[in-house]
């Protein structure tokens, strides 16, 4: 039972940051793509990106992955941990 509080717990913090913080669908797909490929789905666990090859993977500019990024990180999805060093933060 407690898996499933945590689980219903975790979509609500992604709810509320999705509406109190304006997430884009961009915002959301590169939130997801962080969590599979680089964080394994694992809250607190650290990784490091390059925001050039994440812009190139999405077809994106890479001004718009930096401007997702912060937004990400100040509804507190994502936590910062240095320079384009990031962790899951929905705790």
């Amino acid at each position: 039972m407690e898996n499933n509080t945590n689980d219903l717990r975790a979509v609500s913090i992604f709810i509320n940051a999705m509406s109190n913080h304006k997430l884009s669908k961009a915002d959301i797909l590169l939130f997801n793509y962080l969590m599979m490929k680089y964080a394994g789905f694992e809250q607190g666990k650290s990784f490091v990106i390059n925001q050039s090859k994440i812009a190139e993977d999405f077809a994106l500019k890479q001004p718009n992955v930096s401007r997702s990024l912060k937004k990400l990180v100040a509804s507190g999805l994502l936590k910062s941990e240095g320079l384009n060093a990031f962790s899951i933060g929905m705790k």
